[in-house]
């Protein structure tokens, strides 16, 4: 499945479950959510209720068997194969399916199942199943699921907790007829006339200090346009209701939150005001943007790895970890620095405005780049005006991390964050910076690795085609060809291949099968190869064994498969008249038909014992009397062209 599909995924079903602000809705709403993203035809959620089993709490869908399911036994072993973060995806029946049959989800209708856990922290709280009707294999890597599993967990516990909590606060202002929540009456001017006690407690002011007062001079001037707005729209409903969240500044400096239930009732003769209910969520507001600050670490994490391994180089990894921490956390300036073997630090990737400047290198241990190379651990300067070690980068910056990349034990590098603002960075940000860091010299790792092994194969593969060019001068050497015979043939039948459109890659092992081309000969005995005179018919038959011979010889060898065509198809003729197989016109592979004209022309263009060298000029014409008997017309036509670019038909 498209990475884009699984990251908008992660986010939106994130989005939807942060909204949801009781359990029960959670539950129900995130699996109706969830199946209908990914389509699912029957749909499940468990809750915990002992230690062994699990309670059927939603469903999405429904089926005359779902019944069976209301009750949900732990399998040995099930729930460690649900750790946090994990998720799996099968078809169905699982092929190692050993529960009991009647709970087999075959019976549901179902031809693939997609589970995951929900976790609150390291306790398994529930579980998802998502069933669908038919096979889907598209969703084998949907890994995201494990990082929605462990958020919706997290929800559900803290929700279950916060109406466990107001349960028990009702419970106790129904009993002792007062609490800790602050209600005020504003009239139509917006004038304070009433106060509760909880006043003093809850923002630090005593209710006469407020009574005849604006209320818009409690509220945090931020917040002031917004709550103004409401309840002058409020104001025109008689009977009607608003909630809004907005912020006070406490007696002590502090902002406080308050969540806010606004009621008109300014046409009630003993009220004549808004009536406003409010209670302290400071904690949940600061909860909830805990919340979203780790959901955007663990998208973060997710797109890192997933970003990270499309640079094939290390200046590529380099390059994306910076566009990545630039566009996901928004600080302006990143740098990746490589550490050199001396201890000085060049500079390999940076931000986009100064990417194009010359790079970078500092000496060993100048700045605070190189005091974090030396001390090999994360350096964090609140504000860089304070540390004599700053090497300023952008004149504007006053606070910057630097953490180390560490890549199979090794210190590789490090990478440097600012920020204009001074003690820009708390906790969370260093440990996302650190986490983004280990991955990323996981992935350089990988990338060091895959270089090495690209070397090696080089390596190998030179290794191998030097022994071929070797094998081919033994041959020129065995069978007294002129010297250099097998080199030019096999340069000129690459030139001609490449000019007839032959791709790239396919160009080498033209020039193997070019170089290997008479290595058949090696069977054939040397009275008949090197035989001075015309070979009787029994003789002929042996040397026309040579191409099958080659066959034979190369054929075991996996390397030189695609290169086989030359060797054993070179004799064959584009009327039918040629050997070992008779093959006629384009049956002859294009390969054999490009270097049959080539061999033809340098031995007749090389002196024989029998007979002197041919000029090019007769050379050619035999060619192009031959085309469309023994070669390819076209490619004749495209030999002589390339002769005339190269000025050899003119030669004598």
């Amino acid at each position: 499945m498209a990475d884009s599909f699984a990251h908008d995924l992660l986010l939106n079903t994130t989005r939807f479950l942060l909204a949801r602000q009781e359990p029960d809705s959670l539950c129900r709403e995130g699996l109706a959510f969830l199946a209908e993203q990914l389509g699912a035809t029957l749909s499940m959620l468990h809750l915990r209720e002992s230690q062994v089993t699990y309670r059927l709490h939603s469903h999405v869908g429904t089926h005359p068997l779902l019944h069976v399911h209301d009750l949900q036994i732990m399998e040995p072993g099930w729930e460690a194969l649900l750790q946090a973060g994990a998720w799996i995806s099968t078809p169905v029946p699982a092929p190692h399916w050993s529960g009991p049959e009647e709970r087999n989800y075959a019976r549901l209708g179902a031809r693939h199942l997609v589970n995951f856990g929900l976790y609150s922290g390291p306790q398994l709280i529930g579980t998802v199943n998502l069933l669908f009707a038919e096979a889907r294999p598209d969703l084998s890597d949907l890994e995201v699921l494990g990082t929605v599993g462990a958020l919706w967990g997290t929800l559900l516990a803290r929700l279950q907790s916060q109406r466990d909590l107001s349960a028990r606060e009702a419970m106790l202002r129904t009993i002792t007829d007062q609490g800790g929540d602050l209600l005020s009456i504003v009239d139509a001017s917006g004038v304070i006339t009433y106060q509760s006690a909880a006043s003093d407690e809850l923002i630090g002011y005593p209710p006469d200090m407020l009574v005849g007062r604006t209320y818009d001079g409690a509220v945090y001037r931020a917040d002031v346009p917004r709550v103004t707005a409401a309840l002058q729209q409020l104001r025109g409903v008689p009977g009607g209701a608003v909630n809004l969240t907005f912020r006070i500044r406490h007696a002590n400096g502090q902002l406080v939150w308050l969540e806010a239930n606004a009621r008109n009732l300014l046409h009630e003769e003993h009220v004549r005001g808004m009536v406003i209910h409010m209670r302290d969520v400071t904690a949940s507001i600061a909860t909830q943007r805990h919340l979203e600050r780790r959901v955007q670490d663990l998208t973060l994490m997710h797109d890192t790895v997933r970003q990270l391994q499309l640079g094939r180089t290390s200046d590529g990894v380099a390059e994306r970890l910076v566009d990545l921490i630039q566009g996901r956390l928004g600080y302006p300036h990143v740098q990746v620095g490589r550490v050199l073997a001396d201890g000085s630090v060049e500079a390999v990737a940076r931000e986009g405005d100064v990417r194009a400047a010359p790079l970078t290198r500092l000496p060993p241990g100048a700045g605070l780049i190189g005091a974090c190379v030396q001390a090999r651990q994360t350096l964090y300067v609140p504000d860089v005006l304070t540390d004599p070690r700053y090497v300023a980068r952008h004149a504007e910056v006053r606070s910057e991390v630097i953490v180390p990349v560490w890549v199979s034990g090794q210190l590789w590098g490090v990478l440097n964050v600012e920020s204009p603002r001074p003690d820009a960075f708390d906790r969370g940000d260093i440990q996302a910076l650190e986490t983004v860091a280990a991955q990323a010299g996981s992935v350089l790792a990988n990338v060091s690795l895959l270089d090495d092994l690209r070397a090696s194969r080089d390596e190998l593969q030179a290794a191998y085609d030097e022994t071929l060019a070797g094998w081919a001068r033994a041959l020129d050497l065995r069978d007294r060809e002129t010297e250099g015979h097998c080199q030019r043939v096999t340069d000129l039948t690459v030139a001609l291949a490449r000019r007839l459109g032959v791709p790239e890659e396919d160009l080498v092992h033209i020039w193997r099968g070019a170089l290997l081309h008479d290595i058949g000969k090696v069977g054939i005995p040397d009275a008949i190869l090197h035989k001075p005179g015309a070979l009787t018919e029994d003789e002929w038959r042996v040397m026309q064994l040579h191409p099958q011979m080659a066959f034979d010889v190369l054929r075991p060898v996996a390397f030189l498969h695609a290169a086989l065509d030359i060797p054993y198809a070179h004799h064959e003729h584009w009327n039918g008249g040629g050997y070992p197989r008779g093959l006629r016109g384009e049956q002859i592979p294009l390969a054999a038909r490009i270097f049959s004209v080539v061999d033809v022309w340098d031995a007749l263009r090389s002196d024989r014992p029998y007979r002197r060298a041919w000029t090019a000029e007769r050379a050619l014409a035999h060619l192009q009397e031959q085309a469309g008997r023994q070669f390819d017309p076209v490619v004749v036509r495209a030999f002589t062209a390339l002769l005339g670019e190269q000025g050899v038909q003119e030669s004598a």
